[in-house]
């Protein structure tokens, strides 16, 4: 081989490289999308961070509850307040612990939203309220568009976009954060629930 062989050769590898790095977050989020649209939760874990998903919702709903229960300018409710945010966070570890599983991560995937199980409100039920009420067809359930948005070298985030709010602001919407660990190691780390980021 060449010396101008070899180089070229390099090059092409460096290249293939620098663009496998670069995919890689979107060919994990592909690989989550497949395997939520197959139930293959085996699949599915293999690119989950269960421990960080964990803590940062639980992060997220504690600071929800100590924001509501400060809002009172009176000095009993403030006590109040602070027996209420510990119960509050009493609550909230259970309750993240019982959502974040993969069948309610996969389901959060093609609906756009986070919710326990049976509680969730499809387009399709609404629909058909709407219809039996108006005597019009019901609709099928809209999936989400996802956009995506690099933060850093590190993090990227993917949210889901609703067809109906085209101008919807991205802290308003469902969001799925994945992080880098190694070279292109890429897991969902985060879910940002738009509820708890006003």
């Amino acid at each position: 081989m060449t010396s101008r062989a070899s180089k070229a050769t390099v090059v092409v590898a460096i290249v293939a490289l620098a663009s496998y790095w670069y995919w890689s977050p979107y060919l994990t989020v592909r690989q989550l999308q497949a395997a939520a649209q197959n139930k293959d939760a085996d699949a599915f874990n293999r690119h989950v961070d269960y421990p960080q998903l964990r803590a940062s919702l639980k992060g997220q709903f504690s600071l929800m509850f100590a924001d509501k229960m400060g809002q009172s300018d009176n000095d009993l409710a403030k006590a109040g307040s602070v027996v209420g945010t510990l119960i509050g966070m009493a609550v909230v570890s259970p309750f993240v612990d019982a959502i974040v599983r993969p069948e309610t991560l996969m389901r959060a995937m093609q609906e756009g939203q986070l919710s326990p199980k049976g509680e969730s409100v499809t387009e399709t039920e609404a629909g058909q309220a709407a219809g039996i009420a108006s005597g019009q067809p019901s609709v099928e359930p809209r999936k989400p568009k996802w956009t995506y948005r690099r933060q850093g070298v590190n993090q990227v985030i993917a949210y889901a976009n609703d067809a109906r709010q085209p101008d919807q602001p991205d802290q308003d919407k469902f969001a799925l954060v994945l992080q880098r660990s190694g070279f292109a190691n890429w897991k969902l780390a985060d879910v940002r629930l738009p509820a708890l980021n006003k």
